[in-house]
């Protein structure tokens, strides 16, 4: 077929192939495993969300210029909504594991769990494709409400009863899917040049610290431009 233009090409390009699999906001789940209480199975779960990392930046300053570098990350609390449907062992769950954490049941002994066994458990997060096949699943360490908020109630509206949470995790940790799933090879690099996380697996491999070191005293960087000591 002749070009009409000798510009940008302004189709779809790649969108348009035939094997392309979207990620679709709705086929997902969300579990919590690990809890003192139980398991938390996902199926009252209204809505959810995929992790949230944010890197702090260190300003670097010089004469005229600035400048900034990555540092540490924080992974941002995530918000959760659960439909409040009658009393089942799921539900129970649910209030139990918020109740461990702050227990809103007994005025007078207003106890929490003081271990993060007692208090915390594993979200797992998975993305499927429209077979059930995983394409991406999360884990989310150390979860635990950091707030709950048991909604507002309206006579005029027809919605359901639902509890929103505000979950705090340690880390996320996304867990490779196979075939289905991104495939991630980081980059490190540092004094030594640039590897890929494959690339320092086989570094480790091959080239493991060989003994015997040198003992001290011994002195980095002689008069003379020489590592002394050796």
């Amino acid at each position: 077929m002749p070009r009409s233009g000798l510009g940008q090409d302004m189709g779809l390009g790649r969108l348009s192939d035939a094997d392309l699999v979207f990620k679709r906001k709705y086929r997902w789940t969300l579990e919590i495993q690990g809890l003192c209480v139980g398991d938390i199975p996902p199926f009252y779960v209204k809505t959810a969300a995929r992790p949230n990392l944010t890197i702090d930046e260190t300003e670097i300053n010089h004469l005229h210029g600035k400048t900034w570098i990555p540092g540490k990350g924080t992974w941002e609390t995530i918000q959760v909504t659960y439909y409040d449907v009658q009393n089942n062992a799921a539900l129970s769950t649910l209030w139990s594991w918020l109740a461990s954490v702050y227990n809103f049941t007994d005025f007078n002994g207003m106890h929490q769990a003081s271990t993060r066994r007692g208090y915390a458990g594993t979200g797992i997060l998975k993305l499927y494709d429209g077979c059930g096949q995983v394409m991406e699943e999360w884990n989310l360490y150390h979860l635990w409400p950091q707030a709950a908020n048991f909604g507002d109630l309206d006579y005029a509206s027809s919605d359901e009863v639902v509890i929103e949470l505000t979950l705090r995790y340690a880390f996320a940790e996304l867990i490779s899917t196979g075939d289905c799933g991104p495939f991630v090879n980081p980059c490190c690099s540092g004094c030594n040049g640039a590897f890929s996380a494959a690339t320092i697996t086989t570094l480790i491999t091959i080239v493991p610290p060989t003994p015997p070191f040198p003992s001290p005293p011994f002195i980095l960087g002689g008069g003379d431009g020489t590592l002394g000591g050796f």
